[in-house]
């Protein structure tokens, strides 16, 4: 078991530097979790990882179907064969095991033996592609863990995957803006998977959705209500959603059973859903906070639904979001008599820190005026003296009344706002 896998990890190719928020360093001594969706390359970062490092590196992917469950004894196992190399690849007999283990979850009471190892001196990084792991990881090894949340590419990495130097935004001659334009809207369009962008194929996107459909199934969930449920929802991206309309077009006819299904979804990164900041309605005897859902990917519009309607302002919107929980950032929506799109706060803090809002059609005298009027209700609310409106290409400073005063509306193009 050990070997087969060790030679895939140590011989992984084509390995493209992630942009990975907190940054991981080898000298850490924490359990790192890498925690993200399937195929956003995970196992390819820890083999990153692995490369600049010195010891003995044991990898085991515990998704593996053609391995059995582990015993205790062959978990001993592992541990004896890693002594073993290390006695072979030192004079002393001494020095650092790296563990790296993939889809950790699958290995049942993994914790105790991660919790033993470390406690050896091991170097443990973990993977999971169920952000339910997350609370339970931190809960476990408060004090001793770091979790590093892996995304798929970001148009920075996009770029370097397709082998282009990323130049500063603010000093692109006129030709270079228009060459990164195509390509920040072929990755618009695509996503960001990484083999989706190395062998330009969408479809592969679609055999991902169809692969989590069945895990689904092996979940216990009914497919074709989950496949019509998760149709739906991106068709509906950026968009309130009500539990009736949920129950109408999936054919669960419980509320409750229909958030156990936004879970699970939301448990394997395939749709998150954002609150409205500050807000708890009434529906029936359920209370709950108004949502938005986003897609995991934007590529998945096109893979998921075929007929997607060219609502580009709302897949931009979506295309925002993600960058924006890329950079560790608490994202809200903000709705009273007008809507800001995102209200945003810094990662462990209650503090409102921006407001930004997304529009395709800024130079539509209408559209603008409504996109600003919505913005500086926020500002207001909020307390806050700037906002920042992103564009497809448009870049101004605004500056309009608020009730408290002037405010600033900064607005840039998005192409260049993600590579700040």
């Amino acid at each position: 078991m050990i070997c087969s896998h060790h030679n895939f990890f140590q011989n992984a190719p084509d390995l493209i530097p992630r942009e990975i928020f907190p940054c991981c360093s080898v000298e850490d001594s924490e359990i790192k979790l890498i925690s993200g969706p399937t195929h956003a390359g995970k196992t390819t970062f820890m083999s990153q990882v692995a490369s600049n490092m010195v010891g003995v590196k044991i990898y085991i992917d515990f998704e593996d179907s053609q391995i059995p469950e582990p015993g205790s004894g062959d978990l001993q196992a592992i541990e004896e064969t890693a002594a073993e190399i290390r006695k072979k690849e030192t004079e002393d007999g001494e020095g650092r095991i790296f563990y790296f283990f993939d889809e950790i979850q699958n290995l049942q009471g993994w914790e105790n033996w991660v919790d033993r190892l470390h406690r050896q001196g091991a170097e443990i990084y973990l993977t999971s592609s169920r952000s339910k792991l997350i609370n339970e990881f931190s809960s476990r090894f408060s004090g001793r863990c770091k979790i590093l949340r892996l995304f798929p590419f970001s148009f920075r990495e996009y770029l370097q995957i397709k082998g282009n130097r990323i130049a500063e935004p603010n000093f692109l001659t006129p030709s270079s803006s228009d060459e990164l334009l195509c390509m920040f809207l072929q990755y618009f369009e695509n996503g960001g998977f990484p083999d989706v962008i190395k062998k330009d194929d969408i479809s592969l996107s679609r055999k991902y959705f169809e692969e989590e459909l069945k895990k689904g199934a092996a979940a216990g969930y009914d497919v074709q209500k989950l496949k019509k449920l998760v149709i739906f929802l991106i068709s509906n991206t950026a968009s309130e959603y009500s539990l009736d309309t949920l129950k109408k077009i999936s054919g669960i006819e419980s509320g409750e059973l229909i958030n156990t299904y936004l879970d699970y979804l939301e448990d394997i990164f395939l749709l998150y859903r954002v609150p409205k900041l500050n807000s708890l309605q009434e529906s029936g005897k359920e209370k709950y906070v108004p949502c938005k859902i986003y897609a995991g990917d934007t590529g998945l519009f096109k893979a998921v639904y075929p007929g997607y309607p060219d609502s580009l302002g709302l897949r931009f919107e979506n295309l925002v979001f993600l960058e924006l929980l890329r950079r560790e950032k608490q994202v809200f929506y903000f709705k009273n008599q007008r809507e800001c799109d995102f209200i945003i706060k810094e990662k462990d803090s209650q503090k409102v820190s921006a407001a930004i809002q997304i529009s395709v059609c800024f130079g539509n005298p209408a559209v603008m005026e409504r996109e600003i009027l919505g913005l500086t209700e926020a500002l207001d609310e909020y307390g806050l003296e700037e906002g920042l409106i992103l564009t497809m290409d448009e870049e101004e400073t605004i500056r309009v009344d608020g009730k408290n005063g002037k405010k600033i509306v900064m607005v840039k193009s998005v192409w260049k706002w993600m590579l700040e």
